[in-house]
């Protein structure tokens, strides 16, 4: 006779719809912990989608030189990762990468401590990385 698996619906205790249940408010999230998140991210992907979340995460995204002091700038195709890398970042132009280097050092506000840029360095970013 083969065993049988009680199902979800069954063991859940009356209560919200699983709707509500997964609806979170990521605006809320304490600095700390907004922070270890977009320390997760990848600088491209800080700078390309993280701000538009929410008006926190966008703060955070600009306005935090902790996240901009160990800066890697490359495209996903530079990157040797077994993981499939989001359509809006997987290939990159050099001018584009360049862009975001540069705004990456910007928003070192001067701690920038280290800079990968495979692709992304022009005499552009060399001076702010200099300046800095």
């Amino acid at each position: 006779m083969a065993a049988t698996v009680p199902s979800p619906s069954r063991n859940r205790t009356e209560g919200p719809p699983l709707e509500e249940e997964a609806a979170r408010d990521w605006a809320g999230l304490p600095w700390d912990a907004l922070l270890a998140v977009l320390h997760r991210l990848d600088h491209v992907d800080v700078l390309m989608g993280a701000g538009q979340v929410c008006t926190p995460w966008r703060l955070a995204a600009r306005n935090e030189p902790e996240l901009w002091r160990r800066v890697e700038v490359r495209s996903h195709a530079d990157r040797r990762s077994h993981v499939a890398a989001p359509s809006s970042t997987r290939r990159h132009s050099s001018a584009v990468l360049c862009g975001l280097a540069r705004a990456a050092v910007r928003r070192a506000a001067g701690q920038c401590e280290a800079f990968c840029g495979e692709g992304a360095v022009d005499d552009s970013v060399l001076s702010l990385l200099a300046d800095a």
